[in-house]
């Protein structure tokens, strides 16, 4: 019996784990992804670029058949209040998963190449402006003119964290803002109706 009082301490602690992500781009594109210290790399380009298709043979044109509908994945109708409810609930929680998003580490780093030494300043001055008018707040960056290399190359590498509490209280607040506004429009509805269904001719003048 014990053992079941560690459960509730044990899910405590898995909320609050962060859940990571970790992007890195350097001629290749490799993705970590984990909990807490823990990463694996779930994914990476290999860098090469994919060869052209072969052309395929040319196929026997056959007679044409009457060709069968396909079967829409969407409904033919769909309810306009309950989008618009969607659409009203969404926005708050949002904002405030957004703000328990949080960017560790960016580090961007860009070396120009030109045919000549003033060509290759001139394009990190053009790739420096255009940078820092976008990121000003992360100091990581560096570009810089690289006199010896044939092509430019880009270096960039960020982290990206959230608790799993994050998206719980996101989905928890969605689904209440739903509720509630389904609720106020089944009354709003049922109000027109009562509305609608009462006779004025019925009135009595007393």
């Amino acid at each position: 019996m014990k053992w079941l009082l560690l459960i509730p301490f044990l899910l405590v602690v898995l909320l609050w784990l962060p859940l990571s992500v970790r992007v890195r781009y350097n001629s290749r594109l490799t993705v970590w992804a984990g909990v807490g210290p823990l990463l694996a790399r779930v994914y990476e380009t290999t860098g090469e670029s994919p060869e052209p298709p072969k052309p395929e043979p040319e196929q026997k044109q056959d007679t044409p058949k009457e060709k069968k509908k396909k079967k829409s994945l969407f409904p033919e109708k769909v309810n306009a209040g309950l989008v618009l409810d969607l659409a009203a609930s969404l926005p708050a929680p949002l904002a405030k998963l957004l703000r328990r998003v949080h960017i560790h580490h960016t580090a961007v780093r860009i070396l120009t190449t030109g045919s000549d030494a003033a060509e290759a300043a001139v394009r990190a001055g053009h790739t420096s402006a255009a940078v820092y008018s976008v990121y000003l707040d992360y100091p990581e960056i560096l570009i810089l003119p690289d006199f010896f290399r044939e092509e430019d190359n880009i270096y960039a590498e960020s982290r990206v964290t959230l608790r799993p509490v994050a998206l719980l209280a996101f989905g928890a607040g969605f689904v209440i803002r739903l509720v509630k506004r389904r609720q106020e429009r089944e009354q709003t509805n049922d109000s027109s109706a009562q509305a609608a269904g009462a006779d004025p001719n019925e009135t009595e003048v007393q």
